[in-house]
C-alpha cells in the first residue's frame, strides 16, 4: 500500500536538522531508538507540518538508515512522498539520495 501511494523517496542526513548527542553507541529498535535519529525526525516533521503537508496522507517515513561512506558515521532519514514536489521542502543540501521506487 505505501509503495503505491508513496512513490518518491529522499534519505536525508541527520546532520543540519539536530546536534542533539545519541544517548546509546549505536541505533536501537523501536523503544530503545536513539535521540539523534529521532530528534532529526521530528524537526522535519515539523517542517512538513508548518508547509500544510500531513503524515499519511502527504508523506510517510519509511525508517532510519546510517551512511558509512564518509568515514564518519550519519544517521539517515528513509522519506516518502505522494507527489515529488513534496521532495523540495526538504533543502538541497540535505538530501543524500533520491530515487522513484
Amino acid at each position: 500500500m505505501y509503495e503505491q501511494k508513496f512513490k518518491h523517496r529522499v534519505c536525508v542526513k541527520h546532520n543540519g536538522w539536530t546536534d542533539r548527542r545519541n544517548n546509546l553507541p549505536m541505533e536501537g529498535g523501536a523503544l530503545n531508538a536513539g535521540y539523534t535519529p529521532v530528534d532529526a525526525l521530528c524537526h522535519i516533521s515539523n517542517v512538513l507540518g508548518q508547509h500544510g503537508l500531513v503524515y499519511n496522507q502527504d508523506w510517510w517515513w519509511e525508517g532510519f538508515g546510517h551512511d558509512w561512506k564518509h568515514g564518519t558515521e550519519s544517521y539517515l532519514i528513509n522519506l516518502q512522498f505522494a507527489k515529488e514536489e513534496y521532495k523540495l521542502l526538504i533543502p538541497l543540501k540535505q538530501t543524500y539520495e533520491s530515487r522513484d521506487l
